[in-house]
C-alpha cells in the first residue's frame, strides 16, 4: 500500500518529467483494486477497477487527490470508497458503474418526489396563506397591511412547522399553540390582533370559492371552514383605552412636537390640529391629495371592510397649511408628503416611538386621538360633527348612498374652535369654548 509521502513523491516526480504515471494501492483478489492516475502535469485521480459481467475491465472514477480533503479526496477516504464498492462487488454486483447509476436516479428521483410534496405542502400552507393575504392587502393599499405582515412575523411564522402545514388541515387545537406562547410571554393586547390577522385570511380563503372578486389564487387552499372561529376573541383583554391627556400633558407634547423640525413631527401635529385624525390615513396622503387652492386636504378611510376608501375632506387651517406647504417643498413627488427619507410611506410605528420617547412611555399615541375627541367634546362640538371630522361610524346606509356632503363649513368652524384652543393651550390659556355644531 502507498503512504502519502510516496504518493506525493510519485505527483512531483510526473510534473517534474512531464510523464504520467500509474500506481496501485490496494489489490485484492475478487474485490478490485484502488488505481491512482497522475498525468504529466501533477494531477492525481483515483479509480476503481474491476471486471465487470461480461469480463470487461472498468476504471470507475472516484474523484481528484487532494491531501487537504476540501477539493478531493484524501488517500484515505479514497480507501474508505474502494472498500464500499469492495463490499457492493463481492455482494454479486459486478457492474459497478450501471449499479451506481441506478441508484443515483433512484435517489434523485425520491429526492424529486420529497421536494414535490414539500412544494405542494407549502403551496397551501398556513405560510403561503398568510403570505397571500398579507400581499392582497398590500395591493389594495390597505392601511392595515403593514399591521397585520408584523403581527404575523412577530408571532406565527417562529412556528416553522404549523406554518408548514396545509392551511386546510389546521384546527382550532393546532393555534391554540400560538395564543399559548403568546400568553406565556406575558403579551395581552396582541392577542386580539392576532386572532382577527388569522381569521380574517382564513375567511377570505372560504369566501374566494365563491366571490369572483377575491383572486384565484385563494382558492387553491381549499379553505371550508374557519378554525380559528371557535377560539376566543380575548376581547376581555383588548379593554378601550380610556386614558387622555391632562392639559399639562398635552401642552408639553405639543411644545415638544413644535421644537422638532422633522416630518414625523410635522405629521404628529398635523394629526392633532385636525382634531386627532388616523395616523395611518394621514400618512398616506401625497401632492395629489392636497389642494392649496381651495385649502383642502382629502384623505382616504379604507378602515374596515370598505372595498373602495371613503373621501375624507378637511380644510386646511392655519398653521396647518403652513406645515402641509413646509412637506410638499420637499416630498412633492414621495409617495407621502410626511415621508422622512422621499421614498417611502412613514411607519405609524415610528410615529408612536417618538411619542413614547416624549411621554415616557406614560401615554400612548391612541390615547392623544381619544384625548381629542373628548376636548372636542368639552368645546361643545356635536357628537354628529365629530364624527364628520374624526370619520367615524359613517358606514350606514344613509350616509353610504345619499350623504355626499363633505360639512366643509361646519367642519372650518369647529376647527378653528379648536386650533385656538390648543393654541392658547400653548400660550397657558384654557379657552372655554361651548355649542359648536351643536
Amino acid at each position: 500500500m502507498l503512504t502519502v509521502r510516496e504518493l506525493d513523491g510519485a505527483i512531483k516526480k510526473a510534473a517534474k518529467t512531464e510523464t504520467a504515471i500509474k500506481l496501485t494501492d490496494t489489490d485484492r483478489r475478487g474485490q478490485g483494486s484502488l488505481q491512482l492516475r497522475i498525468s504529466a502535469a501533477g494531477k492525481a485521480n483515483f479509480y476503481y477497477r474491476h471486471i465487470t459481467s461480461d469480463g470487461k475491465r472498468d476504471d470507475f472514477p472516484l474523484g481528484g487527490y487532494d491531501p487537504a480533503g476540501t477539493k478531493g479526496l484524501t488517500l484515505e477516504r479514497a480507501r474508505d470508497r474502494y472498500g464500499e464498492l469492495a463490499t457492493i462487488y463481492r455482494s454479486g454486483v459486478k457492474d459497478i458503474r450501471a449499479h451506481l447509476q441506478a441508484q443515483g436516479k433512484i435517489a434523485a428521483e425520491a429526492l424529486r418526489g420529497q421536494q414535490e410534496a414539500q412544494a405542494h405542502r407549502e403551496a397551501g400552507s398556513l405560510g403561503a396563506l398568510l403570505t397571500a393575504y398579507v400581499e392582497y392587502l398590500q395591493a389594495k393599499g390597505k392601511p392595515s397591511a403593514k399591521d397585520v405582515e408584523n403581527t404575523i412575523k412577530n408571532h406565527v411564522t417562529q412556528l416553522s412547522e404549523l406554518v408548514a402545514t396545509r392551511a386546510n388541515e389546521i384546527g382550532p387545537t393546532d393555534l391554540r399553540l400560538i395564543f399559548d406562547r403568546m400568553q406565556d410571554r406575558g403579551l395581552t393586547r396582541s392577542l386580539g390582533k392576532t386572532r382577527a390577522a388569522l381569521h380574517s385570511a382564513y375567511n377570505f380563503a372560504a369566501r374566494s370559492e365563491f366571490d369572483s372578486t377575491i383572486p384565484v389564487i385563494f382558492r387553491a387552499f381549499k379553505i371550508s371552514t374557519n378554525p380559528v372561529t371557535p377560539l376566543p376573541t380575548f376581547a376581555h383583554l383588548s379593554k378601550p383605552g380610556e386614558r387622555t391627556l391632562s392639559h399639562a400633558e398635552l401642552r408639553q407634547l405639543l411644545q415638544e412636537l413644535a421644537s422638532r423640525d422633522t416630518m414625523i413631527a410635522k405629521a404628529l401635529l398635523t394629526m392633532i390640529y385636525l382634531g386627532g385624525q388616523r395616523p395611518t390615513q394621514l400618512v398616506r396622503a401625497t401632492l395629489q391629495d392636497v389642494d392649496l387652492d381651495r385649502g383642502l386636504l382629502m384623505l382616504h378611510d379604507g378602515k374596515g371592510k370598505r372595498t373602495h376608501p371613503r373621501l375624507h375632506v378637511l380644510p386646511l387651517l392655519a398653521p396647518v397649511r403652513g406645515w402641509i406647504e413646509d412637506c410638499l417643498s420637499i416630498n412633492s413627488s414621495a409617495p407621502s408628503i410626511f415621508s422622512s427619507d422621499g421614498m417611502t410611506i412613514p411607519y405609524t410605528g415610528t410615529l408612536s416611538k417618538l411619542v413614547h420617547t416624549i411621554s415616557g412611555g406614560s401615554y400612548r399615541m391612541g390615547d392623544i386621538r381619544r384625548t381629542c375627541e373628548t376636548e372636542l367634546a368639552g368645546l361643545g362640538v356635536s357628537k354628529d360633527l365629530r364624527a364628520q371630522i374624526l370619520s367615524h361610524g359613517l358606514g350606514g346606509i344613509q350616509a353610504k348612498h345619499y350623504d355626499r356632503h363633505q360639512y366643509l363649513e361646519e367642519k372650518t368652524e369647529a376647527l378653528n374652535h379648536w386650533i385656538a384652543y390648543l393654541e392658547g393651550l400653548m400660550a397657558g390659556n384654557i379657552i372655554p369654548l361651548r355649542g359648536v355644531g351643536a
